[in-house]
């Protein structure tokens, strides 16, 4: 391909688009996924374009729905139009405003021409005119990766995969052993296969990794050739480091592009004034979960690297780490849906912040898992403190109709090991409390 620093969004736009009809059933469109191995298909209603992807198939699985369920009976996706002639960084607009994947790409008779989807822009912009000599290091913190052991069972972690480029990494003592993705679900789902067996009898092995100091050039390329949607990235010992999607590569590239538009101001100074506002965006929401406002991933790495510098620096008090999660999660979505789903995970998230000091540091991990970091705090105390939170909430009813229970996993950091052992230590006592039978406190005393 050609590439072009700005190119118009009808010039690199996917034109063959696999289109489905109102009247198919789950079952049909699962089977035209398949056959011809793409994520999503296109629908034409009320004038309008709208998208069922596989995500989409899977979520309705997941809730109970009919496999004969017609297409005009699920909610669809309608999404968004621009015209052919329009250059790519308005597209990009378009799509971060919808926050969907999709963007319809018309012709001069208001037609649907084609499809423009993240994969075609990384296709389409060379990546040493976008990022130069910058590393995949410089981004990786922006997406903190979900990990579990092998022996952790597929059912237990579904709710982990929602979007198409979700992914499950399965560690062994930090280095990456296996991977499930959100359409190795797909697969298992339309074939019938249980999920009730551990992640070592589905994930992909081995796992495709990037180094750390690799450049963006390197990274995209991967991604191109390979046809993956993620980088698995790695340091030099091959502990995991984190995991950079495809359309978060896209959004790194928006920072680059603000200093390529500068010496083109005059014909694109309204563009520059967009892009430097929404790198602010993006710079204040990253350490915050946008569902509960508490801290992120992101957040509970950075507050972990700063205690361990504190007591390293200062050999002053230990701290200890409370991972949580809430039982039979999967149970609340199923009897009440996900909107009440959501209302529940808000609820925990307040009464966990009211529990906590001001030194404290409440965290969405993801899906119904929390943690707390303590500072100051011995192992003694906060197993205390964790039995404290599990009893309220079991005692607890949430929008005065729900009983929930949650397991809790505690443990204190010691200045002999890694980070990543730290955490690992204590996910795996989390795992015992769901062996145990949940609605208990394991605390790890391996040090």
């Amino acid at each position: 391909m050609e590439f072009s620093v700005f190119p118009t969004v009808g010039s690199i736009a996917q034109k063959s688009v696999l289109r489905a009809t109102q009247d198919m059933t789950l079952q049909a469109v699962s089977n035209l996924l398949d056959q011809h191995n793409v994520s999503s298909v296109l629908i034409e209603k009320d004038s309008g374009y709208y998208v069922f992807s596989v995500e989409d198939l899977l979520q309705h699985t997941q809730d109970g729905r009919h496999i004969h369920t017609q297409l005009n009976e699920v909610p669809l996706k309608k999404i968004p139009s621009i015209s052919e002639h329009e250059h790519i960084l308005a597209g990009m607009e378009v799509l971060e405003r919808s926050q969907g994947r999709y963007l319809g790409i018309l012709d001069d008779d208001d037609k649907l021409s084609g499809i423009l989807t993240y994969s075609d822009i990384i296709s389409a912009i060379d990546p040493a005119v976008l990022v130069q000599k910058k590393t995949i290091g410089e981004m990786v913190s922006r997406s903190e990766p979900v990990t579990f052991s092998a022996e952790w069972i597929l059912e237990d972690v579904l709710n982990h995969l929602r979007n198409i480029e979700d992914s499950i990494i399965v560690v062994d003592n930090g280095i990456p052993v296996g991977i499930v993705t959100t359409k190795d679900i797909f697969g298992i789902i339309s074939s019938g296969k249980s999920t009730a067996l551990p992640l070592s009898s589905y994930m992909v092995s081995p796992v495709i990794t990037t180094p750390i100091f690799a450049t963006i050039h390197d990274a995209l390329n991967q991604l191109k050739s390979l046809k993956i949607k993620r980088c698995v990235v790695v340091d030099a010992e091959n502990q995991l480091v984190g995991v950079v999607t495809q359309s978060e590569l896209v959004g790194f590239a928006y920072g680059t592009w603000v200093d390529l538009i500068k010496h083109h101001a005059s014909e694109l100074k309204e563009l520059v004034s967009i892009l430097e506002s929404k790198a602010l965006g993006f710079e204040k929401s990253a350490l915050e979960d946008p569902l509960t406002g508490l801290g992120n991933r992101r957040m509970l790495q950075k507050r972990l690297k700063e205690e361990i510098e504190r007591i390293r620096r200062y050999n002053t008090d230990e701290f200890s780490l409370l991972i949580i999660d809430i039982d039979y999660f999967k149970n609340i979505n199923d009897s009440y849906g996900h909107l009440i789903g959501d209302e529940v995970i808000k609820a925990i998230s307040q009464k966990l912040t009211d529990f906590t000091r001001t030194m404290d540091d409440v965290i969405r991990w993801g899906g119904e898992e929390f943690a707390i970091l303590l500072p100051h705090t011995s192992l003694t105390n906060a197993y205390e403190f964790a039995n404290r939170i599990r009893l309220d909430i079991e005692n607890a009813v949430f929008l005065n109709r729900i009983s929930i229970t949650v397991s809790i996993a505690v443990g204190q950091f010691s200045m002999m090991e890694k980070e990543n052992e730290f955490f690992d230590r204590v996910d795996k006592a989390l795992f015992r409390a769901k062996k145990q039978g949940r609605n208990c406190v394991v605390v790890d005393y391996t040090v």
